[in-house]
């Protein structure tokens, strides 16, 4: 359980999906997007003294600038200042209300704080106003906060429906499978191995619990196959260590 919100880091907007009301003209509001974007270039980098300044700097130049108030929300929220952080996200809100990517992120931080009715309802709100690869990523990240609830089975329902819209765009598949494995759907998290492990995404661990599943199953070639697969492409992992060891589960 202690990996399963791992996930629901902070996923800033781009500078560019917001464009504010307040810029007198395009000189400064190009200014102020260049300041918000080198802001958010130091906040990826784990550089927030430097990002902080950047979108302060952002501020002065256009208070109502909402990726700049997004930001700040979230430096705040990084630096466990939590009513400094609901107050930014309550500003960006009011400068763009049907902007999916606010209500997203408000999600996530009312999750983060065990606020979880309040993040269902602003989830539901970004749902609503996006569409294609945002909807995805929004189901995906609501799922993982009804799995931090223990409202598994809901849970399951919007990840897996995430994943099966675009498999490509969910970088934490094995939580699914995790969940999964946990509800006893053992066949459609063998599926979803059997997928990752034939992608770019395929990894030690994806592998190992491949594995660890035919073995549960007593799936003896399958075993042998994920073996095999492991010792040739991560023989230097934990995971082919282990397995060479025998100890091909907990």
């Amino acid at each position: 359980m202690g990996l399963l919100f791992v996930s629901m880091t902070l996923h800033l907007p781009l500078a560019r999906a917001w464009f504010s009301k307040g810029a007198e003209n395009s000189q400064l509001l190009a200014r102020t997007q260049a300041r918000t974007a080198l802001a958010s270039a130091y906040f990826h980098a784990g550089m927030s003294v430097f990002a902080l300044e950047e979108v302060d700097q952002a501020l002065i130049l256009t208070p109502q600038h909402a990726p700049a108030l997004v930001l700040k929300a979230l430096l705040f929220r990084q630096q466990n200042k939590a009513d400094l952080s609901q107050q930014y996200f309550q500003l960006a809100a009011d400068a763009a209300p049907q902007d999916p990517q606010i209500a997203f992120q408000r999600g996530i931080f009312d999750c983060q704080n065990g606020h979880f009715e309040a993040a269902f309802e602003k989830f539901k709100r970004a749902l609503s106003l996006s569409m294609g690869p945002e909807q995805v990523k929004t189901n995906w990240i609501w799922g993982q906060c009804l799995r931090r609830n223990k409202q598994f089975e809901a849970a399951n329902e919007r990840m897996s429906d995430a994943f099966a819209q675009q498999p490509g765009l969910i970088s934490e598949a094995l939580e699914l499978v995790e969940l999964k494995i946990q509800l006893g759907k053992l066949i459609e998290a063998e599926k979803i191995l059997e997928y990752l492990n034939d992608s770019s995404s395929v990894s030690a661990q994806s592998i190992w619990l491949a594995l660890q599943l035919a073995e549960r199953q007593n799936q003896a070639v399958k075993k042998n196959h994920w073996g095999k697969m492991l010792g040739l492409h991560f023989s230097n992992s934990a995971q082919w260590r282990a397995y060479q060891d025998g100890a091909s589960h907990d």
